[in-house]
């Protein structure tokens, strides 16, 4: 048996040498990962895995609104159709775009165990169940509009797109982070309002150098707050792409009971393991490296992270704080390295570049004005093609009887097409769509109808020309809904950003910060004269004293200054610095303890923070109001006379309000009055008031609260001595000239009446917070409905902070 050799004289022989061969192969691989795995899109910021999750789950119709999917069907999805990868990555990829811990403005909208802080992971995906969130149809706004182009996928059955439309700035928005073969990314996440400024900035003035975009864009925003440190890495960050990010947890300090000192963290850094974290604490500890500390524990719950660390007697905290700040993750680098694909001027195909702060917008804005000028583009001819349509069914409206007459004589619906195409000059579209036009058209109000519609599509066609061949309608265009996103979608910052003076330059220095964040407290005031001072939670505790009744709750921070007042004028200024953070079971701390027994013996009426702009108002149980700036009662003695009382007369109660703000002033006898504080000329402290309600004989004021100005749509809470109550629009409260009898609450005798806010009521069924949204809404003129037991004492607002 013979088996047939090759023959080589006939073969080609081609000499390679294997460094060459071995550098492109590994070159074509690397950037086969950096493109289609690791690195985000410069234009939507994303990585292809999060762009095709998220387009899968767009295809399959979880949106805002509709119910949740098991998250292992979008998996299977995105699998199946576009990412020929294991499960287990795509599966992550969407637990982190789920976690709000983890993105600034997560883009899918969890239900079930996605993780926490502390490390632990997600449950399995066919647990948990997502739908996108409304940040997530903002990136695909525009997609079935020919936005964007599509290429196959990876085995030619479907279709996906290359990259999203967008409508936000999420490379910086929610930040990015990655490795690949050679390189890597970090990007920080940022502000939505911020970044969006800085593209309008952008727009308007297309110079603006890169101090000028700093002005919007002042740091980045983690999503778990905490403190961002000012220094020249920021900036450098910025300008070329790469710097580092200096963040500190924010930590405050309370006493507890005998004036044993803690440290409370109620923010992170990004990234940073509460749990490994506590575990390196209490190894310090172990180790005698932190001795300082007395006990450790984890109080975090669903209203916020609380890591509580005990601090021995005489401990300084500040002091300890530093020393936590240079041995544990309290304070960390972020090492900014803002490396995103971009498309190559030359070839179109994408490239890593590392880009600063300014080209990352810049990238931004050309993306945009490509996806709109398509949109527009997509808009006019599919508004032209309908415009043509309609153009042919007028024609044939106009010319009915012998269009009808031509089909009836045609054999086939052929013959009927080419014959008005003929007689009419129509083309192929507009003569089909005159012979599938139902007979309801007929009719004289339809073809009106069609008549406006035609008009109302050649204007916009119109319209739109000047949009695509106008570039400063395009940016007109950009902009208007760049501040329409910003108006939806904005929040405040989590991350606040101090000098470098508010801590050290880096992890190492070990300085102390020169201060503490202040703590938001909530206080509690009784007409005893005992303050509670507790750490602010979503909702406040009732107050369970019966026999020493609140006249206050004020939610402020540990560096405020309380101004409580009594009922015959005396007011007694209260640092909070000074005034323990408690628990609430405790009944608080005695003014007289506070102020060296000194004060009024008569009871107190209310209590306010002494804010920057806002002045004090006070009322007494006659209707009479007085109004004194806030700077009167500042830098004095912890004792003087906040107010004059007239003979026979006494405060009810005090607030604090600002230029345009309203009053609403109520007696129990049922009528309030609502007047503007600029009625109010500003006196002396020691002036009496002027005529704000009039109150008939036998009556007195229950309720004082301030409308803010500029707010159309609050509401007013109304409760009855019986425990009924009701919300009404604040509208149905016109504003009226002060000293008037006001108008009808809605009920006989009065509890309360005001601006909607908690409501510390003690009842016959024990102390309660009443919230509004637990009362019925109606009119002023409706009856009120239970709500809770009979009240069986005074009704006390909680003051929001402002």
């Amino acid at each position: 048996m013979s088996t047939q050799q090759p023959r080589l004289a006939e073969a080609r022989v081609v000499d390679v040498d294997i460094a060459d061969r071995m550098e492109r192969s590994f070159l074509d691989y690397s950037m086969s990962v950096i493109v289609g795995r690791a690195l985000p899109d410069v234009r939507d910021g994303l990585k292809p895995v999060q762009r095709r999750i998220l387009f899968a789950m767009w295809e399959a119709g979880l949106r805002p609104g509709r119910p949740y999917r098991k998250c292992a069907s979008a998996v299977g999805d995105v699998m199946k159709k576009y990412h020929p990868h294991g499960d287990t990555s795509i599966y992550e990829a969407l637990v982190r775009m789920a976690q709000d811990f983890a993105s600034r403005e997560p883009l899918v909208d969890g239900h079930g165990n996605f993780g926490s802080v502390d490390g632990d992971a997600a449950a399995a995906m066919r647990y948990t169940e997502a739908r996108l969130s409304a940040m997530a149809m903002e990136l695909l706004d525009g997609i079935d509009e020919d936005t964007v182009d599509f290429v196959a996928n990876y085995d030619g059955y479907e279709t996906e797109p290359v990259v999203l439309p967008a409508r936000f700035p999420n490379l910086l928005v929610n930040g990015s982070s990655g490795i690949a073969v050679g390189t890597a990314t970090n990007i920080p996440p940022h502000n939505l309002g911020e970044v969006v400024d800085a593209c309008l900035r952008l727009i308007e003035a297309p110079d603006t150098d890169l101090g000028g975009l700093m002005r919007h864009v002042r740091a980045p925003d983690f999503p778990t707050g905490a403190r961002i440190v000012d220094t020249p890495g920021l900036r450098e960050a910025y300008a070329t792409g790469r710097g580092t990010v200096t963040v500190e947890a924010v930590a405050t300090v309370e006493r507890r009971s005998g004036g044993l000192p803690r440290i409370v963290v109620t923010e992170l850094p990004y990234q940073v393991n509460k749990a490994a974290l506590l575990a390196r604490i209490a190894d310090f500890v172990k180790q005698r490296r932190l001795e300082a500390v007395r006990d450790l524990r984890d109080e975090s719950s669903r209203d916020g992270m609380r890591v509580v660390i005990e601090l021995k007697r005489g401990e300084e905290p500040a002091t300890v704080l530093g020393r936590l700040y240079q041995l544990t993750d309290l304070r960390t680098t972020w090492h900014v390295n803002m490396v995103a694909l971009l498309a190559d001027e030359a070839t179109g195909r994408l490239q890593p570049r590392t880009i600063g702060l300014r080209e990352a917008l810049d990238q931004y804005l050309a993306h945009q004005r490509r996806v709109l000028t398509r949109r527009t583009t997509f808009r006019r001819d599919r508004a032209a093609a309908r415009a043509h349509v309609l153009e042919g069914l007028l024609v044939a409206l106009d010319h009915l009887d012998e269009v009808i007459a031509l089909i009836r004589a045609s054999a086939t619906v052929d013959d009927a097409r080419t014959g008005l195409v003929a007689r009419f000059e129509l083309s192929a579209t507009q003569a089909t769509a005159i012979l599938d036009m139902p007979l309801r058209r007929l009719a004289a109000l339809e073809r009106r109808r069609l008549a406006d519609e035609h008009a109302e599509l050649v204007t916009l066609v119109a319209e739109l020309e000047r949009v695509l061949a106008d570039p400063a309608r395009l940016d007109a265009l950009l902009t208007e809904e760049l501040r329409a996103l910003r108006a939806r979608h904005a929040t405040a910052r989590r991350s606040t950003l101090v000098g470098a003076d508010a801590g050290t330059a880096g992890p190492g220095a070990g300085a102390a910060p020169t201060r503490l964040a202040p703590q938001p407290v909530t206080v509690s005031i009784t007409a005893a004269g005992f303050c509670r001072s507790v750490s602010s939670r979503a909702v406040s505790q009732p107050q369970a004293r019966g026999r020493d009744p609140l006249v206050a709750v004020v939610r402020a921070t540990t560096d405020d200054t309380l101004l409580l007042v009594a009922a015959d004028g005396g007011g007694h200024r209260v640092p909070l610095a000074d005034l323990p953070v408690t628990t609430g079971r405790q009944r608080g701390t005695a003014l007289a303890q506070l102020l060296g027994g000194t004060g009024s013996a008569a009871p107190l009426v209310g209590a306010v923070a002494l804010g920057d702009s806002l002045d004090l108002i006070t009322v007494s149980e006659r209707g009479q109001v007085k109004r004194t700036p806030a700077e009167d009662y500042r830098g004095r003695t912890r004792v003087m006379v906040a107010a004059g009382v007239r003979t026979g007369d006494a405060l009810a109660a005090v607030t604090s309000a600002g230029a345009g703000d309203h009053l609403l002033v109520a007696h129990d006898g049922g009528q309030v009055i609502r007047f503007g504080v600029d009625e109010l000329r500003a006196t002396g402290r020691g002036a009496a008031g002027v005529a704000g309600l009039r109150v008939p004989a036998g009556h007195r004021v229950v309720a004082v609260s301030v409308a803010p100005a500029g707010v159309d749509d609050g509401e007013v809470v109304t409760l009855a001595p019986d425990g009924s109550g009701r919300r009404t629009s604040l509208d149905e409260f016109p504003p009226q000239g002060r000293g008037g009898k006001g108008v009808r609450s809605g009920a006989e005798r009065l509890a309360w009446c005001g601006v909607a806010t908690d409501l510390h009521v003690p009842s016959a069924d024990g102390p309660v917070v009443l919230r509004p949204d637990g009362l019925a809404r109606g009119r002023r003129t409706a009856a009120l409905r239970p709500a809770i037991a009979a009240v069986t004492g005074p009704v006390v607002g909680e003051a929001v902070r402002r």
